[in-house]
């Protein structure tokens, strides 16, 4: 009865799946908080869940991001400005992602909408409008037809006040966006962990229908191959911290990563000591029963 009770209030302290799946080695969102991302995909809309997996051309146009302040994440208090990134962790190749991160969308100075007409649960909460031109405009996922699907993330973070992007990383825009050290970005810039972030699986291989949708865990027709659907999958070494401006899209070399972080980006020291801390809420629990 007594380790009936104590593994039940474990549970009870055990933390929601991360947003996104903090075994990819990859920043997660504050209280693994979903963004809310809305596509729309033949004459409708089709709010993303974590870890859909999607054809080419639903995600053909930018979406529609929401937040939605009933998270506690989402400070409905804030009347700042956010930032906006998506990136793919898995190009070229997942099984060999020499040009991570390619930055996919860029936006800066969002705000929340004021607009009575921009709150709704059809888009998940409140719509976010832009207030400059974007970094980077939306670049829809196009993976190589001989790749297995890419995994594409939405970060959504609070822009820090008069925001200017770290000189290291000033050659990024919107014809430089290969090779984007996400990590050491987010430590140039100071910024906190994202409030909230989404993920979605995007293939261009033949055999894959490009409306085909399907639910987080599902599998792409004949199977989803070398995709990343859990795990670190293979590390490379950043190679830039910031591209140099390039119609190319290939990136000045030099290194932005901190010797807390890994080559992935990894975050595993934190999430490994969060484990360590639960059990010791267990094991401190049974003792004193």
């Amino acid at each position: 009865m007594k380790t009936t009770s104590v593994i039940a209030l474990a549970l009870s302290v055990t933390p929601a799946l991360a947003v996104p799946p903090a075994n990819f080695g990859f920043p997660t969102s504050e209280g693994d908080t979903p963004l809310s991302v809305t596509f729309q995909s033949n004459g409708s809309s089709l709010r993303l869940q974590p870890g859909q997996l999607f054809g080419i051309d639903v995600p053909v146009q930018a979406p529609a991001i929401a937040v939605n302040t009933s998270y506690t994440t989402l400070n409905n208090n804030y009347s700042g400005q956010y930032m906006l990134m998506m990136v793919d962790p898995d190009a070229s190749y997942p099984e060999n992602p020499s040009n991570r991160f390619i930055v996919h969308w860029w936006q800066m100075n969002l705000t929340r909408s004021t607009q009575a007409s921009d709150t709704s649960d059809s888009i998940g909460g409140t719509r976010l409008i832009n207030g400059t031109a974007p970094r980077v405009p939306y670049r829809r996922p196009a993976p190589p037809t001989n790749s297995s699907a890419h995994r594409y993330i939405q970060y959504l973070w609070e822009q820090p006040v008069n925001f200017t992007i770290p000189s290291a990383y000033q050659g990024f825009n919107s014809s430089n966006i290969r090779q984007f050290n996400l990590t050491g970005f987010v430590q140039a810039a100071r910024l906190n962990n994202p409030v909230a972030a989404n993920y979605f699986f995007c293939s261009n291989q033949t055999n894959v229908p490009t409306t085909f949708v399907a639910a987080p865990g599902g599998e792409y027709p004949g199977g989803n191959g070398a995709a990343i659907t859990s795990g670190p999958g293979p590390s490379i070494t950043p190679t830039s911290t910031a591209g140099a401006s390039s119609t190319s899209g290939a990136s000045s070399s030099g290194s932005g990563s901190s010797p807390s972080a890994s080559a992935s980006g990894s975050m595993a020291p934190a999430s490994k000591n969060g484990l360590n801390s639960l059990l010791g809420i267990i094991f401190a629990l049974m003792a004193a029963w």
